[in-house]
C-alpha cells in the first residue's frame, strides 16, 4: 500500500519535469526564430523592437547586452524575462547561463514557470512574422505594379514618376493617329 502513494508522487513529478522540459524545447525554439529573423539589419530592429516592447528593456540596453554577452536575440529575451520573474539582474541570469546552465535549470532553481515566458515569447515571434508578412506584401505588391506599368508601357517608358502621356490612350488606333493634345481631330 504505500508504494501506491509513491508511484503517484513520482509519475506526477515525472509528468511535471515534462511539461517544463516541453517548455525549455518550446522557448528554445522560438528564440532561434527571432536569431534567424534578425539575419538583416531590418530584421534586427524589427527583433530588437519586438523584445523591447514586451520586456520593456530599451533597444540600446538589449544591444549593450547583446556585444557584452554574445548571446543571441531569443538568448536576450529569455534572460530578461528571467531576470523580471526572479528579480534577479540580467547579469547575474546571463552568468548563470554563460557558466553552463541551461534555461530549464536557471527557471527551475529560481521557482519561475516557464509558461507564461513562453506565452510572452509567442507574442513576440507572432509580431516578429507579422511585420515580416506585411512588408513582404508592400514589396510584392510594389514589385507587381511596377511589372503591369512594364507590361502596358514597355520598360524604361514615361516619366520619371511611372507615368506616360496617355491622352488618347482610350482612343481607337486609327483616332490616335488623327488625335490633338486638346481632343481635336487632324485638320479641324
Amino acid at each position: 500500500m504505500k508504494k501506491t502513494p509513491l508511484l503517484l508522487v513520482s509519475l506526477l513529478l515525472l509528468s511535471a519535469v515534462g511539461i517544463n522540459a516541453q517548455e525549455v524545447v518550446i522557448l528554445e525554439n522560438t528564440g532561434r526564430n527571432f536569431d534567424r529573423s534578425a539575419t538583416t539589419s531590418h530584421g534586427r530592429e524589427r527583433v530588437l523592437n519586438e523584445i523591447s516592447r514586451e520586456t520593456q528593456v530599451p533597444v540600446a540596453t538589449l544591444k549593450d547586452q547583446r556585444k557584452h554577452t554574445h548571446l543571441g536575440y531569443g538568448g536576450l529575451f529569455i534572460a530578461n524575462s528571467l531576470a523580471s520573474a526572479t528579480g534577479k539582474t540580467f547579469d547575474e541570469i546571463a552568468a548563470l547561463k554563460a557558466s553552463g546552465h541551461g534555461w530549464g535549470w536557471i527557471a527551475k532553481q529560481n521557482n519561475v514557470k516557464l509558461g507564461p515566458i513562453v506565452s510572452r515569447a509567442h507574442h513576440v515571434d507572432k509580431a516578429i512574422k507579422k511585420d515580416h508578412t506585411k512588408n513582404a506584401t508592400v514589396a510584392k505588391t510594389k514589385k507587381s505594379k511596377k511589372a503591369k506599368k512594364e507590361k502596358l508601357y514597355g520598360k524604361g517608358h514615361g516619366s520619371k514618376h511611372g507615368h506616360k502621356n496617355t491622352y488618347a490612350y482610350n482612343a481607337s488606333p486609327h483616332l490616335q493617329a488623327n488625335s490633338h493634345p486638346h481632343g481635336h481631330g487632324k485638320g479641324h
